[in-house]
This record gives C-alpha cells, sequence and structure tokens, in this order.
C-alpha cells in the first residue's frame, strides 16, 4: 500500500463527492454554468415530484447485509449524516435488515450519483444509535412517514394492501390532532468505515478507481484497475 499524500482522509473526499452530486459539479465530464444550474432544477423536481426518486438524490444508497444463512441481502436507504465518524440510517428494528444487522453487525453501503458519474462502496462495523437520535429522526419526518412506519412492522407479511391503509387509518384517527408517538422499535445505526472505494466514470472508459483501508488508526491508498 501507499499512503495518499493528497487526501489524508476519504471522509472529506467523500463529503466533495457528496456535494457535487447534487449540483452535477466538480467531476471530469464537460461543465458549463447551464449544466450546474439545469443539474439543480432537475433535481429540486425530481424531489418535489418523485421524492423516492435516486435520479438526482445524493443521499440514497444500497444497504447490503447478511442474512441468518449466509445469503447477501440489499435494499436502499436514506444516508442521514455522520454521526461518530460513521454513517447513519434509520429503519424498523424489527425489519430484516434491522434483525441481520443485529446478529452479523457488518455491513456495506454503495452511494451511485449520475451527475458527476461516480460510485463510492464503504465497508464497516454497525453499531446502534441512541434513543435520543432515534426520536430526533422520528419527529422531523412527515406525518403521513410517520403514520406509515408506526402501522405495522416494517418487513412484516400483509393479506392485501387495503390492509395496510386501513391500520395507517386507524393511526391516523387514534393521534388526530396530537403526534404521533415513536414506535419503540424505531432506531438508527451508524457504520464505522475500515474501507472505502472511490470509482468516477470518464469518457475514455479508463475510469479511476482507488481504495482507502484504515490501517492501525491510518488511511492508506492504493489504486486499482478500473
Amino acid at each position: 500500500m501507499v499512503k495518499n499524500d493528497s487526501v489524508a482522509d476519504p471522509l472529506s473526499l467523500f463529503f466533495k463527492w457528496y456535494d457535487a452530486a447534487g449540483t452535477g459539479k466538480g467531476g471530469p465530464l464537460p461543465k458549463s454554468r447551464a449544466i450546474s444550474w439545469g443539474t439543480r432544477m432537475l433535481r429540486r423536481l425530481a424531489v418535489a415530484v418523485l421524492p423516492w426518486s435516486s435520479l438526482l438524490r445524493p443521499d440514497i444508497a444500497t444497504l447490503a447485509t447478511t442474512t441468518p444463512d449466509n445469503r447477501p441481502a440489499a435494499r436502499s436507504v436514506l444516508f442521514k449524516g455522520l454521526v461518530n465518524n460513521g454513517f447513519s440510517f434509520y429503519t424498523d428494528y424489527a425489519s430484516n435488515k434491522g434483525k441481520e444487522l443485529d446478529a452479523s453487525p457488518s455491513a456495506t453501503l454503495v452511494f451511485y450519483w449520475h451527475f458527476p458519474p461516480r460510485q463510492v462502496r464503504i465497508d464497516g462495523r454497525v453499531s446502534k444509535l441512541s434513543r435520543e437520535r432515534a426520536e430526533a429522526d422520528w419527529n422531523v419526518r412527515g406525518r403521513a412517514n410517520q403514520a406509515a412506519s408506526a402501522a405495522l412492522p416494517q418487513s412484516s407479511i400483509i393479506q392485501q394492501r387495503k390492509d395496510l391503509k386501513t391500520k395507517v387509518a386507524q393511526i391516523s384517527r387514534q393521534y388526530q390532532g396530537k403526534p404521533i408517538p415513536c414506535p419503540d422499535t424505531w432506531g438508527g445505526f451508524c457504520l464505522i468505515p475500515d474501507t472505502m472505494e472511490f470509482w468516477e466514470g470518464r469518457l475514455d472508459w479508463l475510469h479511476s478507481r482507488e481504495r482507502y483501508v484504515l490501517d492501525s488508526g491510518i488511511w492508506q491508498r492504493v489504486l486499482l484497475a478500473p
């Protein structure tokens, strides 16, 4: 391995890319004010019309875990910021991913951004966040989101969709005019990275790819073939 002299902390590089993913700036492709302005406008429109779309949202990542029978499992989560030098996200602890992380607290997060074309893979150990942080996250969520999340345990089996709608309606009526309380099983996780890999697409197909590995508290960097 060779020590990286220009970027000692890959977290700094991550957030540089993360910020660029929301604007379209900073990539190896041709740039202009018009492209940057257009990207920002498209992102705002996509968030407003399709808030679950990952096209122009830098905060949507794929979380990979391991099932009890040692099979990989992956799904999208919302990155909610850096906590204790780890990547945080929230979920129902009773969900499949919650149970899988409880049994095997190692995971991978993968971010992919279209403008500019970049990918970051983050591997590490996972730990639960405090109840205070869980309640703070819950309180900033929209009421419709809270009602849907509180209606039934995430990943639980339902017979038909109308059963879910009925339960959500019951929650909404039960707490009409008052806050919907944070479920006991709602909580956050924090992935503390020990390996981070950065990929950047290029027009000549000679993509840039490098890996950072934490070794005795120091990040070491190697270049990889794309």
